[in-house]
């Protein structure tokens, strides 16, 4: 059960990556940014993109940021069961 409870918890950090990456350029162009590009990259993958120009704008959740944040939601929740475990 809490190998189940672990995978949930990096499922959920998965979909909080893609929520804020999809999200992201909106709230950019409500505070007035129109010319924006970003696309970091670790071990020469892209986490993710972001670009807009003018009124147009794109983003994609890539592959790599999604494992990154799925195996950050696992650790995370290990991490919180090893130090706050009253059992």
């Amino acid at each position: 059960m809490k190998y189940l409870k672990s995978i949930f918890n990096g499922l959920c950090f998965m979909f909080l990556f893609i929520l804020v990456v999809l999200s992201a350029p909106i709230v950019m162009i409500l505070l007035g940014y129109t010319d924006f590009k970003q696309a970091p990259s670790f071990f020469g993958y892209n986490l993710y993109g972001i670009e807009i120009q003018g009124a147009d704008f794109s983003s994609d959740a890539n592959v790599l940021g999604l494992l990154l944040s799925f195996l950050i939601g696992v650790i995370i929740y290990f991490l919180f069961q090893a130090f706050f475990n009253r059992k």
